[in-house]
């Protein structure tokens, strides 16, 4: 296949609206966004002990945990795994040598757990707070989020000495709700689940990360407007995948009007099925 010529000139953009990966320039505060990180910064801000973030892969967790710790207080310390699959000593040893202190391989988990005390007692001290936010948090076995409670014990009698934010794929849910992680489930004060976007959302989604890389106004037909929702469910991450390849497609064609056809081509590019709309066949620009 010959290789298509980028499209930012011929749309006059001044960057890529549709890219994957998560810039929070590119924010797009929904209604479903907007809500779950107004609570999740309350919750931080407030010292709950253990919060919870669930959605579907795509749905735009990591671009609104970005934006979380982007604005960051400065009396709150911050630590972060992603996509850990460790066992409870593992997990202690990733978190001491992600806030910076050195690790032993040949200790106990023991003595790993009483460093980690000294850390945050030294950081209450100082006036600080350490947050502990886990990606990917579906990926942990049972007993290391059991250790994750254990780790929440961890206080004075004035406050919490640890916040620990989990951010996952449904399943973690499945896994919180297990009867071996009962007293875990107990813990949890916070537990939001981002929703995707409405169609309405997502072609003003579309719109507000078009203009926000320089472009005027992206002509997109009413039937590829009810296409994208369809095939791409409301989800962020499917909708630039399919947007990006479409949007590319027709710059190759010198069109400026998005069809149906541009997004079929895209997803036929990625292998993904999907159903032909019918009024396609009555009308070709549909």
């Amino acid at each position: 296949m010959e290789k298509l010529p980028d499209y930012l000139e011929f749309f006059g953009l001044r960057d890529h609206p549709f890219r994957l990966t998560p810039d929070t320039k590119y924010y797009f505060p929904s209604r479903a966004h907007q809500s779950v990180h107004d609570v999740l910064c309350f919750g931080l801000e407030r010292g709950e002990g253990f919060l919870v973030l669930t959605g579907d892969p795509g749905s735009g967790k990591t671009m609104l945990l970005r934006l979380i710790l982007k604005n960051n207080k400065p009396d709150k310390e911050l630590a972060l795994l992603l996509s850990p699959t460790l066992g409870p000593k593992e997990l202690l040893m990733a978190i001491l040598e992600d806030v910076g202190l050195p690790v032993e391989a040949s200790r106990t988990k023991d003595y790993f757990f009483r460093q980690f005390r000294d850390y945050l007692l030294k950081l209450a001290d100082e006036g600080k707070t350490l947050i502990l936010v886990i990606d990917e948090a579906q990926n942990l076995p049972l007993e290391s989020l059991e250790e994750l409670r254990l780790l929440s014990n961890l206080e004075t009698e004035e406050k919490k000495l640890l916040q620990i934010l989990l951010v996952g794929q449904p399943t973690l849910g499945q896994k919180l709700r297990s009867p071996e992680l009962a007293q875990l489930l107990q813990r949890i004060t916070i537990w939001e689940r981002l929703e995707p976007l409405s169609y309405e959302e997502t072609i003003a989604y579309v719109q507000y990360r078009w203009h926000k890389a320089g472009g005027v106004n992206l002509e997109l037909s009413r039937g590829a407007a009810k296409f994208l929702y369809q095939t791409s469910q409301g989800l962020p991450r499917q909708i630039n995948k399919i947007m990006d390849r479409a949007v590319l497609l027709a710059a190759a064609e010198a069109k400026r009007n998005i069809t149906w056809r541009h997004l079929a081509h895209a997803l036929d590019s990625f292998g993904i099925p999907y159903k032909r709309p019918w009024l396609s066949l009555l009308w070709p620009w549909y």
